[in-house]
């Protein structure tokens, strides 16, 4: 019987293989980076980084990892749960057959049934045909539906909030109806074939594909847009996240997120250093993700025990994926991974030099995509360019990842004909 240590080694390890990004020792913090957002987009739960770490002994923890993070790890290597990841595999038993001198065969009589036994094996066998007949029948029922309806709204503004589903699936022959939270098959619940609402709540902002599935197949779908009232910091805890308003982190014409904030919500800076993030999830027209000039400046404020690396990230959250730039102190840039429209760009690989800032100081940053190219300049000095060849959709939003505490002086998106201020 494998104890929780050996559990917790063979997932990690299945991890690894699943990312092929060589041993989990050899990680940097960029790679946990990047980790923590592949197992939010496939499973809707958010592992903070400090998490990850901590399950791949990178810092020192004496609890055990909480349930939460077990399953969502499972989930994320292809379990139902961590109980079923744990549940051994039945034993297989063989024995080696005892060696013996031949024996003379002897003649054994045939074996008859009596003839009052007939009646109940033609039976039997008739029963047997029928199921047969059915089950032949039945193999491959095709998926029939006349009128089908499937929306959605949420209760209110800002997060948590509640989506309430509304379906209606009855003029159909399917055996399921589910509904399906965005593009990932496992946040996939099962609904009540003759029902007509069903509510679920988001934790964090974002753009989502919302499915009705019949059976295993896909008949409706639409857009989910959850959205920010005006700017929102957020402590990213593994399952429900500490919010933190716009009115509240707004200060001196800045958005920023303080030690004073963190200490409020009990948290010991001396003892670990959560990942924070600072939202602004707004429609900003039809700005296309493959033809817009992005420009903030920022600053990283904490940079003390594990955060001496001061790992900091930009999200432009698209309608059919995502940007992201890193930033960092100049000595840890090789742990850095850009990634424009689903193609990642490795420090490890790829001189990522330009992105190593001094955060003493505003950073200013300005992203260019144009003509299927990207370019990023760094206080004004060209730090990448390169190809985009994926279309991510319109832009819907903007993310900053922080360890600890960090602040934003301003924002701005334009594509050459609309020009909207974020901050």
């Amino acid at each position: 019987m494998h104890s929780e240590d050996d559990n917790l080694q063979q997932c990690r390890s299945l991890i690894e293989e699943k990312l092929g990004w060589g041993a989990g020792q050899q990680w940097q913090n960029g790679d946990f980076e990047a980790l923590s957002e592949r197992i939010f987009a496939e499973t809707g739960v958010s592992l903070s980084v400090s998490t990850l770490k901590r399950i791949w002994g990178k810092v020192r923890y004496d609890s055990a990892p909480t349930a939460t993070t077990l399953n969502t790890l499972a989930q994320f290597v292809g379990y139902q749960n961590w109980r079923s990841f744990r549940q051994p595999a039945p034993a297989v038993h063989t024995v080696e057959p005892v060696r013996s001198a031949p024996e003379p065969p002897v003649r054994v009589a045939p074996n008859r049934l009596p003839a009052s036994r007939w009646p109940w094996v033609i039976g039997l066998l008739f029963v047997a045909g029928l199921v047969g007949i059915w089950a032949f029948q039945n193999r491959v029922k095709p998926l029939e539906y006349g009128a089908i309806s499937f929306s959605s709204r949420p209760v209110t503004r800002g997060l948590p909030n509640t989506v309430l589903f509304d379906y209606d699936a009855g003029d159909s022959n399917a055996d399921s109806v589910f509904i399906q939270q965005s593009w990932n098959p496992k946040l996939r619940f099962r609904v009540e074939k003759g029902g007509h609402h069903y509510a679920s709540t988001y934790y964090y902002p974002g753009y989502f594909r919302a499915k009705l599935v019949m059976n295993d197949s896909i008949v409706k779908e639409h857009d989910l847009y959850i959205t920010t009232d005006g700017w929102l910091g957020t402590i990213n805890y593994d399952s429900i996240p500490v919010y933190f308003p716009h009115q509240q982190i707004y200060r001196h014409k800045t958005v920023a997120l303080t030690e004073a904030d963190l200490s409020g919500q009990g948290i010991n800076l001396q003892q670990t250093v959560p990942s924070v993030s600072l939202h602004y999830v707004q429609p900003l027209g039809d700005v296309s993700g493959r033809n817009f000039v992005f420009e903030t400046e920022l600053k990283s404020t904490f940079n003390r025990n594990e955060a001496v690396c001061q790992q900091t990230g930009i999200m432009l959250l698209c309608s059919n994926g995502m940007h992201f730039i890193p930033l960092s102190v100049k000595g840890c840039v090789g742990q850095l991974t850009l990634s424009f429209a689903g193609t990642s760009v490795s420090g490890k690989t790829n001189d990522l030099s330009g992105f190593g800032v001094d955060f003493s100081d505003w950073v200013r940053m300005r992203c260019e995509v144009k003509d299927k190219r990207v370019t990023v300049l760094v206080n004004g000095q060209r730090a990448y360019e390169g190809p985009v060849d994926g279309n991510p959709g319109k832009i819907v939003g903007v993310r900053y990842y922080f360890q600890g505490t960090g602040a934003i002086k301003s924002a701005r998106i334009s594509d050459g004909k609309t020009r909207t201020v974020l901050l």
